[in-house]
């Protein structure tokens, strides 16, 4: 399950449109094919949180929303605290416009910057890293005010508390097609850092696979 991200600022959503994936949604046969792939890409959303008594004191969206609500700070038992959550979403949210991997491992190490021996798959941490990949390629992940964010030690609630906005995401399937326009296509062109809009070059969009890695054109 591939994830296109857009990892330039200056382009608005609604901009950048894949239209070479297939089935396409006007073209597909409603009977016989699945919904439809051709898609706007958006960019990763990233509200700055707030912990007051241990708990969200509003509604926040995004990727610091989601390290709050999943990570737990495993040196001491409970969860990031607001400072360390908002501070490792802005890092790796530059680690994916560099264009670089965001497998496990490099993910992990991000964390890891603020937070010792803490990250995806480790002590009571509920977050995947399907879940992160989401929300960098504009999934709407929201974390309700009020959520429990204990920053205490032995604190850690592994109740997810935050949910994806149901209907909001297409996934990207694998395919054919999208190798094809990975190759020389629509992606081929956002992907290229030769791509250019309002006068500014460089790459639009960086394609991962569901591991992480960047995908390239086989």
């Amino acid at each position: 399950m591939p994830y296109l991200c857009k990892i330039r600022t200056d382009i608005p959503d609604a901009i950048l449109q894949i239209l070479d994936l297939r089935p396409n949604e006007s073209q597909r046969n409603l009977i016989y094919e699945p919904r439809g792939q051709n898609k706007y890409l958006d960019r990763v959303t990233n509200d700055t949180v707030a912990v007051v008594a241990n708990v969200t004191v509003a509604q926040y969206e995004g990727v610091a929303a989601w390290l709050i609500d999943t990570i737990e700070d495993s040196g001491d038992g409970g969860s990031l605290t607001a400072a360390e959550a908002n501070t490792i979403a802005l890092a790796l949210i530059a680690r994916m416009d560099t264009g670089a991997a965001m497998d496990t491992a490099s993910v992990n190490g991000v964390i890891q910057a603020t937070v010792a021996a803490s990250g995806i798959g480790i002590g009571n941490s509920v977050g995947t890293l399907a879940q992160l990949l989401q929300i960098l390629a504009g999934g709407e992940y929201v974390l309700p005010a009020g959520s429990a964010a204990n920053p205490g030690a032995a604190q850690f609630d592994a109740t997810q508390d935050g949910a994806f906005t149901a209907g909001q995401y297409l996934q990207t399937r694998q395919s054919g097609a999208l190798d094809i326009s990975l190759g020389d296509g629509h992606l081929a062109q956002f992907t290229a850092a030769t791509y250019s809009y309002a006068g500014t070059t460089g790459a639009a969009v960086v394609v991962y696979n569901d591991d992480g890695t960047v995908r390239t054109v086989p």
